[in-house]
């Protein structure tokens, strides 16, 4: 038997490898036959590292101390935003893998303008310079006023669209935040769930927040920044992972797929298509929902609301660029890109061709049910937000200053926490661990909106320590 089992291919199960190796345990990652390392594993082409649109990492610990940090066993995955908690491990542990650089202040692009951006950096300073009109202020007793929103009841059931709209006003909502919304989201854009308002990038302030920012008044908050590695490319830390993992003396990886999870004497029983054969009591399990219900034989788990991603991984002529931008999001309803990320611009990185990401969501696919070409499309709403010159009439094998080497569409890829899903979620979660009562479930089995970096950091290290 093993010191601990770790079954599927997300950060957490990662994370929790590494550590757990590195104390001297003997340890075994399965990992189902996919990529170590999930969405932040990003993907390489042609030799060229990008992340999947824009991934960042944040740094949140401040000047906490050691003593003062919570235990992490107490991770409460029913407590939205509870890894901010663990924010400074998270912190330490980042700045082990990877040298951390901050990138510069994303923009946004509204009414034909670029401002600094108050969608998920909190430049406020934006609202008075654009003249927004500030609503009634709502009363804190109010159970929708935004300071409730990860703790009130209400927060468990009202939209974001009703939340927003009651602690924003209708100026700054439907001029300066909903055509954002609707690119991403689409149809469910009136359905996501307030408490996961930061699952499609989106802020909620409190009224108070807003009529001091809409006055030109200083405000208690500050910009949010953003970090990413020294090459621009989050994927690295992925990578470096890998190192660690395969550098270790007691931690054995076998790739290959899962045949089998069952109840054995002594605990779980891992078998693979490799020929691994695997024991444990307590085994890690860091697999997509439907993957771990069909291997333990339950009922496929309702899968969330979706909305489609598609993502445009090129790479663009830096002396071409006019008008650059290192992470530019497009509010503007002219447009069908919600988002261009370049991977280098955030990283300082000098580079003749640089690595840029254009997302797009629900309006991409109405290109496509049009006939459209939707990467032509994309390269073509690029030129125009970078300044470079579109592709003469007679340019034959795409663009001359923009080479697009993959063109990623999802359908129902941005997984919408309702509340609906979150109750269906319960219910899985409930089945889950009444089926394997003794695993230590991470990642998408704990449910929606528990799969960004900061919340599979922390899991992977609590788990590392539950089972060290």
């Amino acid at each position: 038997m093993t010191d601990a089992l770790l079954v599927g291919n997300n950060l957490a199960v990662l994370v929790a490898a590494a550590e757990l190796g590195e104390a001297g345990r003997r340890v075994v990652l399965v990992t189902d036959g996919r990529p170590p390392g999930g969405h932040f594993r990003g993907l390489t082409v042609e030799g060229t590292g990008f992340d999947i649109g824009m991934v960042t990492l944040e740094q949140l610990g401040g000047d906490r101390s050691v003593a003062d940090e919570p235990a992490l066993a107490g991770y409460d995955p029913d407590r939205r935003y509870d890894w901010t908690r663990f924010a400074a491990s998270v912190d330490r542990w980042q700045e082990a893998q990877v040298e951390l650089r901050r990138t510069p202040t994303p923009e946004v692009l509204v009414e034909g303008r670029r401002w600094p951006d108050h969608l998920m950096s909190d430049r406020l300073d934006v609202l008075a310079e654009l003249g927004t009109p500030p609503s009634p202020l709502l009363s804190r007793e109010d159970p929708v006023h935004a300071s409730h929103k990860t703790t009130g009841p209400a927060y468990g059931t009202v939209t974001y669209a009703a939340a927003a709209l009651a602690n924003h006003g209708a100026a700054l909502q439907e001029r300066l935040v909903r055509p954002f919304a609707a690119k991403v989201l689409g149809p469910l854009a009136d359905d996501l769930l307030a408490l996961y308002h930061r699952a499609a990038w989106l802020p909620l302030y409190w009224s108070e927040t807003v009529a001091e920012a809409c006055a030109g008044l200083p405000t208690a908050v500050r910009e949010h920044p953003f970090w990413t590695t020294s090459s621009g490319f989050v994927g690295d830390l992925v990578r470096r992972l890998e190192q660690r993992i395969a550098a270790l003396p007691h931690v054995t990886v076998d790739p290959s797929a899962v045949e089998s999870l069952a109840a054995v004497p002594g605990g779980w029983e891992v078998r693979t298509a490799a020929g691994g054969r695997w024991v444990q009591e307590q085994p890690v399990l860091g697999l997509a929902a439907d993957r771990a219900a069909a291997l333990l034989g339950l009922p496929p788990p309702a899968r969330p609301p979706g909305a489609s991603v598609t993502v445009l991984c090129c790479t663009v002529r830096a002396a071409a660029v006019r008008d650059p931008a290192a992470c530019l999001l497009v509010a503007d309803p002219a447009f069908t890109a919600y988002r261009v990320t370049d991977q280098d611009l955030v990283a300082g990185v000098d580079a003749e061709w640089r690595r840029v990401t254009v997302e797009a969501g629900h309006a991409a696919d109405a290109v496509a049910d049009a006939g459209g070409d939707v990467g032509a499309h994309l390269v073509g709403e690029l030129c125009g937000l970078l300044g470079v010159e579109p592709a003469p009439a007679d340019a034959r094998g795409g663009h001359p200053d923009v080479r697009v080497l993959r063109t990623l569409r999802a359908p129902g890829a941005l997984a919408v926490p309702t509340a609906d899903a979150l109750a269906a979620a319960r219910g899985s979660r409930a089945a889950l661990t009444e089926a394997c009562p003794s695993a230590v479930l991470t990642g998408a089995l704990l449910g929606p909106g528990l799969n960004s970096l900061g919340d599979q950091v922390v899991q992977g290290l609590a788990a590392a320590q539950r089972l060290g």
